[in-house]
């Protein structure tokens, strides 16, 4: 007992001797803490095993350290090392640290690449920029669940994702406008969209990783090409370091859909790219033996891994004059989607209430997807003297898509024909670009900036095929139904490439007239070529005699051309067209500092376009070919007050336009999932009037706080509706659809204590347009009725609300970072329909994902993202009441559900090496 208390009292006697020493470190020039930088406490030279680590609260704290003098020594890459003299008695005692940059060649005239990438730089970009963004960098990105930049974007305030059949994240829709009033940069510099009718580009096409940061850009300065109203996406891809870097990663993964059904795909070995017109010419009369059955003989796989692999490496060579980056990138992922839906029959029903929708079938659809994703980078700088230097940028992205859908249409009657439908469909997407850029300071105040660009983006879809197989069930003598033998239905094979070329000229001069006064003007001109092919072939399966043909195994199936003239290519396909656009584009613009430090930049761009196509359709018909002039005169203005140096306050104005692209404008029938689209000669283009208003706080610890609201006066936006072809057929074509208005606002915090950090933003948006809607019903007497009335709506992919909101762990000392996110994204409208009150409703929908990353050896790491963890469907609803008793999975008696897509969990482990 005598020993327990003389071994308390000694405890007692450590503990008051021992202290606490807490502090920041901070970069010495800017005063911003130095999240990560070391503390060690050294004792004659020697180092002790007491030391810290500046947290994201920006304090490092080292507890129950002995009284006695020590040297306290600070570190952080990138700055001198500062020692201090410290003596430690009981309690509580604070130093602090300021760093000094270390010093550096004058050749080194680019910053280092973590720095770059760091929520520090980041958060430093955001405040020094002319206009309104939002940036997200590498660091960040990586410890993102996201591989894509399509899903990244999902991560940014006032951004969501149209995701495709398995998921991800594909075209960005930016403060509630839709992807096509958007547009891409990689480096500063516009790229073409391999999409083969619109101008925006696939964003699932990049992987994440190149990155060196993801900047949204919202409101367009006078040097920004004004093709964008909602806002421009910048993927800034990884620069040139100032010493050896080593970039590496190898990760495996598995989607939990796969857990319960098998993985279905093909085999695209020997694919024939060409279609047998292309390669005989039109005049050939097409051959059975000319198409190939491989896309339909189907291969499972019961435990499909995912394999992501890349590898980047960079240094400056030739004292420091040359530096290089070249980053690769390559995932192939197994991914699917489980989804019903129901297929509407053509126009509604008068009862029991106008615009009934009448559904003639629920198909059960199972999507699986073979994906692999191709990504390069190379930048290169050569730094003549400190007045000239020279960049050249190279990116090369593939994308190989091979989707097997599977189609069980399950009649809402007992009793029928049960058709079971598979598509193979093998995409090829790519995405080059070719930038020659210098720098040049041509005098003191006079610097000047050009580009020379060369972009391609071609996408390739070869043999698309779509089978049907078709049984009837009959009831027996006891009233049950039985399956009679299995049909195969005709056999259509399609081909479908097209290409985009841009050739594109930068010129920028600006010049210093005095230290608060920058004038500059510039301009660009662009020559872009476009061509489309499309060519499908519909194969019959009925036999010689005119039987139906029993359905033994596609590789047993016979085919033949009937009627003879479909085994020609159509001629008069207005899906074949070839296109020009030219633009020629020049700017002033002015930027000004008063002496209250009020900062005005503002100017005028002026931009001339000239389209013109020419499709195969008959000479005869309207719309075969057209030519398209106008100029659009774009002004803006950007303020920005620094109400303290860490806070500012900004109003932007801006003039930007969206332009139609090419498929919209050719007269031309093409067979969608849904629908039939069409082209639309005499649509114009898209012209808007931006405001923007935002409050920015930028405190230390990369704390941050934003807070803002736009407005947006929409002419003739461009939206997808309907058009009578028939009596009974509609076409989906793009429209102008009169003035539209759209208005919002914006939130963006992050706050860190100690290792734990809180982050997130939250969008309101608010949009309305009014188009003419058709009423199939009845009068007062009974009688059916077909009338046209007004109705107001949102935009087609605005939500009223967008939120993210992540939890974050980081410990530097344990070198271990954990994320957990939650993403959601209001209900917003995915098809707009001719009839009033039947547009199809995305359901607000909400996914939750977790990282983490635990560092080890110094540069080693393992890694860990899982997606979707609550496995939450999107869900499509029409919003009437659901008076229809026989459908099925219907929840809501105030709305009817036509579509519910899964896709399920998916997981990935990996290993990353940085040196």
């Amino acid at each position: 007992m005598k020993l327990l208390l003389y071994a308390f009292l000694l405890l007692a006697a450590a503990t008051a001797q021992a202290a606490t020493l807490r502090g920041t470190v901070t970069d010495g020039k800017t005063g911003e803490p130095l999240i990560g930088a070391t503390l060690q406490l050294m004792k004659n030279g020697t180092a002790t095993r007491y030391g810290g680590v500046v947290g994201l609260d920006g304090q490092y704290h080292i507890n129950d350290v002995p009284a006695g003098s020590y040297v306290l020594r600070a570190q952080y890459v990138s700055y001198q090392t500062v020692e201090k003299a410290v003596v430690v008695g009981a309690g509580l005692m604070t130093t602090d640290f300021a760093l000094p940059e270390a010093s550096r060649d004058l050749a080194e005239v680019v910053v280092s690449g973590s720095d770059r990438e760091g929520d520090r730089s980041v958060r430093k970009a955001e405040q020094k920029a002319d206009n309104v963004l939002n940036i997200i960098g590498a660091k960040a990105i990586q410890l993102l669940p996201d591989i894509t930049v399509g899903n990244v974007l999902q991560r940014i305030s006032g951004v969501s994702v149209v995701r495709n059949a398995t998921g991800d994240g594909q075209f960005a829709v930016i403060r509630g406008m839709d992807k096509r009033y958007n547009y891409t940069l990689v480096n500063g510099i516009k790229i073409p969209s391999p999409d083969n009718k619109n101008r925006y580009v696939p964003m699932d096409i990049f992987p994440a990783d190149l990155l060196e940061r993801l900047e949204v850009v919202k409101a367009l300065t006078p040097s920004m090409e004004g093709d964008a109203i909602g806002g421009a996406m910048n993927m800034i891809m990884k620069s040139a370091p100032n010493h050896l870097t080593v970039s590496a990663t190898a990760s495996g993964g598995y989607s939990q859909l796969f857990s319960s059904q098998p993985f279905s795909g093909f085999s695209t070995a020997g694919t024939q790219f060409k279609s047998p017109s292309e390669l005989h010419g039109n005049q050939y009369a097409a051959q059975p033996s000319d198409f190939s059955v491989k896309p339909l003989q189907y291969r499972t796989v019961s435990f499909p891994v995912n394999g992501l692999f890349s590898l980047s490496v960079g240094n400056r060579l030739l004292n420091r004059r040359l530096g290089f980056m070249l980053g690769g990138s390559y995932q192939h992922t197994y991914r699917g989607s489980n989804s019903l839906f129901f297929r509407l029959n053509g126009q509604p029903g008068p009862d029991p209430v106008a615009n009934t929708p009448i559904f003639e079938m629920v198909e059960k659809r199972t999507y699986s997807n073979e994906q692999g994703r191709l990504g390069l980078n190379l930048k290169l700088d050569y730094v003549f003297n400190e007045r000239h230097k020279l960049n050249l940028y190279g990116l090369f992205m593939q994308l190989d898509d091979k989707q097997h859908r599977n189609i069980y249409g399950n009649q809402l009657t007992q009793y029928g024909d049960v058709s079971i439908t598979d598509r193979s469909v093998f995409r090829r997407q790519n995405v080059a670009n070719v930038t020659l850029q210098g720098d040049h300071k041509l005098t003191d105040r006079l610097t000047m900036n050009w580009s020379a660009v060369q972009s391609l983006a071609i996408s390739q879809t070869p043999d698309w095929v779509d089978q049907s197989l078709t049984y009837r069930t009959a009831p027996d003598a006891e009233g049950k139904p039985v399956a009679s033998a299995i049909y195969i239905d005709p056999v259509t094979h399609y081909w479908t490439h097209n290409q985009d070329r841009d050739l594109t000229g930068y010129l920028n001069l600006t010049y210093a007239l005095s230290p608060s006064l920058e004038l500059a003007t510039g301009g660009l001109y662009r020559a872009k070529n476009r061509s489309n092919f499309f060519n499908d072939y519909t194969l019959a399966t009925v036999l010689p005699g005119g039987d139906r043909q029993v359905f033994a195994g596609i590789d047993k199936a016979i085919f033949s051309f009937r009627p003879e003239s479909y085994a020609y290519a159509d001629s008069t396909n207005g899906n074949n067209y070839t296109a020009q656009e030219r633009i020629a584009a020049g700017y002033v613009q002015a930027k000004v500092t008063l002496p209250n430090q009020l900062q005005l930049l503002g100017g005028l761009r002026a931009e001339q376009t000239q389209q013109a196509y020419d499709s195969q359709i008959p000479v005869t018909a309207t719309g075969k070919s057209g030519t398209i002039s106008y100029l659009d005169l774009l002004p803006s203005l950007h303020l920005k007050y620094p109400l303290s140096s860490r806070a500012n306050l900004r109003l932007s104005y801006f003039r930007g336009i969206s332009r139609p692209g090419y498929f919209e404008l050719v007269p031309a029938m093409f067979p969608g999932d849904y629908f039939s689209e069409q082209g639309n000669y005499a649509l114009k283009h898209t012209v808007a009037d931006n405001i923007d208003l935002r409050y920015e706080l930028f405190a230390k610890n990369n704390d941050q706080l934003l807070i803002g609201g736009f407005a947006k006066n929409i002419k003739n936006p461009i939206e997808y509706g309907f058009n009578q072809f028939t009596n009974n057929t509609y076409v989906y074509v793009p429209l102008n659809f009169g003035t539209a208005v759209n208005y919002g606002a914006e939130l963006v915090f992050a706050k860190y204590i100690n290792q734990w950090g809180v982050s997130g933003n939250y969008t309101y948006t608010h949009s309305r347009i009014t188009t003419s809607k058709r009423v199939y019903g009845r009068d007062a007497s009974g009688n059916i009725v077909n009338s046209i009335e007004n109705q107001t709506r949102p935009l087609q992919g605005q939500s009223d609300h967008i939120a993210n909101l992540s939890l974050i762990y980081k410990s530097v000392a344990h070198g271990f970072d954990a994320q957990l996110s939650w993403v959601y994204t209001g209900r917003r409208i995915n098809i707009v329909s001719p009839y009033k009150d039947l547009d199809y409703w995305q359901r607000g929908t909400s996914q939750v994902d977790l990282s983490a990353e635990k560092r080890f050896g110094g540069h080693f790491s393992v890694f860990g993202k899982f997606q979707n963890l609550l496995n939450n469907p999107v869900i499509v609803e029409v919003m009437k009441p659901n008076n229809l008793g026989n459908l099925p999975e219907q929840t809501r008696p105030d709305r009817i559900l036509v579509q519910k897509d899964a896709f399920g969990q998916t997981y990935i482990l990996g290993l990353r090496y940085r040196h």
